[in-house]
């Protein structure tokens, strides 16, 4: 029983951004965790998925394609969002003790789902049965209502047409971060909301790919990936996920470019559009 027990507290570090550090500056706090219909093809059935994003507003949210597409396929959509923060206390020396992390929003919330106009086509066909390629692996979710944030909250913009063309061929100068909220580690450690700067970095098609020291695991798909452009954290992409063959793997990012200016068309809000496209 015991060998069983650490068996498992061993797999559950594998839940978490590796090499990473606790994200506990104020600027990143934009990340958020979700849940929203998925489908878990073995047990044929519907089930809450779990999901990073990062809020552009109190209204809107960038994630992952693939952690949304079966809502929208569905028509199922509620969101359960959690917007949360490390927690401390003052040791008796004086010290700041970081003892955890815990939702300050929690909202079961109805919202709208936005993908590429091609991404959309397809999934009107294809329905449940959709493949999404690393390239448009990126969605909008826009809520019905603007969530009960503290006042100050720092929301994290996506970098503008402008910013990418002169990022892109750079990229390692700007400080690529990727920042994930991830709950199953809470059950080890208090290092749920992580960040890591990534250092190996290579262009895809339409897509980033890293075999950076630091990598991502499940639990962290549609986790922003920012870029420091001047003294502000803008995202520059979305985690997909992993990709392995044989003999490698790596971490796989979509990035945000001209899909948000394609996306940015379908909504009708200019003050969302203004968001979306720079």
């Amino acid at each position: 029983m015991r060998g069983l027990f650490f068996i498992l507290l061993w797999s559950m570090q594998s839940f978490a951004l590796t090499n990473a550090i606790p994200a506990e500056t104020a600027e990143l706090e934009s990340v958020v965790f979700y849940s929203s219909t998925q489908y878990d093809s073995e047990a044929q059935e519907e089930v809450s998925g779990f999901c990073n994003g990062n809020l552009i507003s109190d209204r809107v949210m960038v994630t992952a394609a693939h952690c949304v597409y079966v809502a929208e396929a569905r028509k199922s959509r509620e969101i359960d969002i959690q917007v949360g923060e490390y927690r401390y206390v003052n040791t008796p020396t004086g010290e700041k003790r970081r003892v955890g992390y815990a939702p300050i929003v929690r909202e079961r919330i109805m919202a709208q789902f936005f993908f590429t106009q091609d991404l959309k086509r397809r999934l009107d066909s294809a329905g449940m049965r959709l493949r999404i390629g690393p390239a448009e692996d990126v969605a909008v979710v826009i809520f019905e209502k603007a969530l009960p944030l503290k006042e100050g909250f720092s929301f994290t913009s996506v970098v503008s047409a402008k910013e990418l063309a002169g990022v892109l061929p750079q990229v390692l100068n700007y400080w690529p971060t990727v920042v994930t909220i991830n709950p199953f580690e809470e059950i080890i450690t208090n290092d749920t909301k992580r960040m890591a700067k990534l250092d190996k970095l290579s262009r895809g098609s339409g897509n980033l790919e890293s075999k950076s020291k630091s990598r991502v695991q499940a639990g962290d798909s549609g986790a922003p990936l920012f870029v420091r452009i001047g003294t502000q954290w803008k995202q520059l992409g979305v985690v997909k996920g992993r990709a392995d063959t044989l003999f490698s793997s790596w971490d796989v990012y979509g990035l945000v470019d001209q899909k948000m200016c394609d996306i940015a068309k379908q909504v009708s809000e200019d003050d969302v559009k203004s968001l979306l496209c720079k």
